[in-house]
């Protein structure tokens, strides 16, 4: 501790408290200031009284021991001091703390209420000064109580100065905003003043928060939904009618809160709308509906934002109080569908796709002349393309204001680069078009010249190289593995001496089977190399690097039958049906191999149901888009799997 004197922050001269005194003021141990001053013995045999304590000592941090007895909850020492050195009141702290804003923020209410008698008593500050007294950010001590959610605190300061209620820190916060943000309904009222006090209008109470927020905005925005059920509280789980009854109190002390916006012009309902808060945007609109009619400076209107946040349930609120409230358009001219799908609210997408009464919603063009589809197909949201899709009231070929129809929009999003065919965008291009949507009528060498990006070589080689590395270190893997196995023969082949037909048979299918993980691994290994090679031209290596990925393929399911096959030879002797089990699981786990091509076309043929119906899938304008399915994926996914037919074939041999 320096033992020098200091300058405190407002002028006031400091010395280091006395160590015994600091220790008594945080234990509440009042015999140092009890007891009477002694006398020492000095060398020459002379007694001396004793020096006293001198109470106007701080920490390092600026506190008296009345900052430390307070702030610790020692009534009766903090009793003490103030009658032993009643300036201490006044005192401050580093932060330009009083011995008050302590107590108020530990809640103390009895040392509150005893600061303030023993100010009235003593002949330095008035009361209302050491009441107002605020510390570095501009707060005061019903500040801190309101922030700490200390109700009795606030009873006795707002008793004393009605006033505190209307003062506001730097950054705008009133304490009435603080008592909603900690969700006391108590404290709220405590601040308030009720409706039998004259005190309004002499002591007006500020709502004021930052930003221009009010008490209200604080309330409306009661929990955070994260989605998948999971709620983040801003009060307390155990508190869940905390916040309406705050609106309420709040409402009631004054009705315009309802429309007041903050800097954004967004107003309560806006923040109850954007958290999912029902029973708070019901509540609103209860009182007011015309809230939903009130948009923020972006030009949107609470059930525009809460379809932005996918907030099913307050659509369903919007809809029941506000029926025409489907009809507020944006400043870009776009509706709650419109907004949904271009932040890819699902859950709202499938909400409008069954409500009939939303029907008109489907189609309607925004400003730039473009549908919720086009908005869709721009994103790449194959879901929601999917939904809207299934809906046979959505027009598949409606033109915006440039003239592209959602099928024009699906070719300028594909990649024509090396790309995997079942990606969204490739997906939406063949779902369309599975469909029956229609390309606007446009020159084909305008459209490509307008619309087209060119190759990007530099890209594409980019992509070339990252996907061979990515083959070779998978190839050389399953080689490396299928080579090992050849010299390590599955144990238990001849356990007893004579192998049973079954088993000769088993153990050659392994053979064949890892003969194959090891030849195709290879082959996939040559034909990355020449993939990855930049001396050659892309239309080359694109074909090496669709070789090697199909070759990588067969060899991954090559090494699976493999090792089904040398798992039921080691375990036949043992367990010939707990053999089998594990066979199956094997070859069963072969399906997780084709999934990213069977849940994209299944996704699309459940698509086509709802568009066409399942005849429309074999009409003359679908049926080349079958083909190319067909072609392009179901007999790759056929041809890799025969792989184990010719196995069990070639093991018969």
């Amino acid at each position: 501790m320096n033992p020098q004197t200091q300058v405190d922050p407002i002028g006031h001269t400091r010395i280091p408290i006395d160590l015994e005194l600091l220790k008594a003021a945080r234990i509440g141990d009042q015999n140092l200031l009890l007891q009477p001053p002694s006398v020492e013995r000095t060398e020459t045999a002379i007694e001396v009284p004793r020096r006293d304590v001198n109470l106007l000592g701080v920490t390092v941090g600026g506190n008296t021991a009345l900052h430390i007895a307070s702030t610790h909850g020692h009534l009766k020492l903090a009793k003490l001091i103030c009658q032993r050195e009643s300036s201490l009141l006044e005192a401050r702290n580093v932060m330009l703390e009083t011995p008050l804003h302590c107590a108020a923020r530990a809640g103390n209410d009895k040392i509150v209420s005893s600061i303030i008698s023993f100010t009235r008593d003593s002949n330095g500050i008035g009361v209302e000064t050491m009441l107002r007294a605020r510390n570095r950010a501009g707060e005061t001590a019903l500040h801190e109580a309101a922030r700490n959610g200390h109700v009795q605190v606030a009873v006795e300061l707002m008793s004393a100065d009605p006033g505190l209620a209307n003062m506001v820190d730097e950054q705008g916060i009133s304490p009435l905003y603080l008592a909603a943000t900690a969700g006391s309904v108590a404290l709220l009222c405590a601040i308030l003043p009720s409706s039998s006090t004259t005190t309004t209008a002499s002591f007006p109470v500020s709502c004021a928060g930052p930003n221009g927020q009010t008490a209200l905005h604080a309330a409306a925005f009661f929990f955070l939904n994260l989605g998948n059920g999971h709620l983040i509280s801003q009060f307390s789980f155990k508190k869940p009618a905390a916040a309406s009854q705050i609106a309420k109190e709040l409402l009631k002390w004054n009705k315009m809160l309802a429309k007041s916006a903050d800097k954004s012009g967004s107003t309560p309902l806006h923040y109850a709308a954007s958290v999912g808060n029902e029973k708070m945007v019901k509540l609103l609109l209860e009182h007011d509906s015309s809230l939903a009619y009130i948009s923020d400076s972006s030009g949107l209107f609470p059930v525009h934002v809460t379809a932005t946040m996918g907030r099913v349930g307050v659509i369903g609120v919007f809809i029941k109080h506000c029926p025409d409230s489907d009809e507020l358009l944006d400043n870009k001219g776009r509706n709650l569908l419109h907004n949904a799908v271009e932040h890819k609210r699902i859950a709202i997408v499938q909400y409008v796709c069954k409500r009939s009464d939303l029907v008109k919603l489907m189609n309607a063009k925004d400003y730039e002349g473009n549908t919720p589809l086009h908005l869709a197909v721009r994103s790449g949201e194959q879901e929601i393309v999917s939904l809207l899709m299934r809906n046979k009231r959505v027009d598949s070929s409606t033109m915006n204001k440039d003239g592209l129809t959602p099928l024009d929009l699906s070719v300028v999003g594909v990649d024509r680069g090396l790309t995997y065919v079942m990606n969204p965008s490739d997906w939406i291009l063949m779902c369309l078009q599975w469909a029956g949507a229609r390309f606007s009528p446009h020159r084909a060498d305008h459209f490509v010249r307008d619309n087209i990006v060119p190759e990007d070589l530099e890209k594409e080689s980019q992509k070339h190289a990252s996907l061979t590395r990515s083959l070779a270190i998978s190839s050389v893997v399953i080689a490396t593995v299928a080579f090992a196995a050849a010299f390590t023969l599955p144990g238990g082949y001849r356990a007893d001496g004579t192998p049973t037909l079954v088993r000769r048979y088993t153990f050659k299918a392994f053979v064949i089977a890892d003969t194959f993980a090891f030849i195709f691994s290879v082959l996939s290994t040559y034909f990355s190399t020449f993939g990855g090679a930049e001396l050659m031209s892309l239309k080359l290596r694109r074909y090496y690097v669709a070789s090697s990925t199909g070759l990588l393929a067969m060899a991954g399911r090559s090494l699976v039958a493999a090792f089904a096959l040398a798992i039921y030879l080691v375990l036949a002797p043992v367990s010939n049906s707990f053999g089998i089990v594990v066979c199956v699981i094997a070859s069963t786990s072969e399906l997780l191999l084709d999934a990213p091509h069977l849940i994209p076309l299944y996704k699309l043929a459940i698509t086509m149901k709802g568009r066409v119906g399942w005849t429309g899938l074999f009409e003359s304008h679908a049926l080349r888009f079958v083909l190319y399915l067909l072609k392009s994926h179901i007999l790759e996914i056929l041809g890799a799997s025969l792989i184990y037919i010719f196995i069990f074939l070639l093991a018969l041999l």
